[in-house]
């Protein structure tokens, strides 16, 4: 099953960090500004509505 990966812009270095440290460097990923816990439900669908176009670009669906 396609999936993508996500995480807060505060842990890009370290996400980049592990896709190379497992043989995966260049792995797409998309991330979201930080942080994310303090967001209501509203400002989480904010941001997945605004992440939406790079979420179905790394699973390699065309609009």
């Amino acid at each position: 099953m396609p999936t993508v990966s996500v995480c807060t812009d505060a842990f890009r270095i370290t996400a980049e960090a592990m896709a190379r440290t497992y043989g995966f460097p260049g792995f797409q990923y998309a991330s979201i500004p930080h942080p994310v816990a303090s967001l209501s439900a509203e400002g989480i669908a904010q941001r997945v509505e605004e992440m939406l176009p790079r979420l179905l670009e790394i699973l390699g669906v065309e609009e």
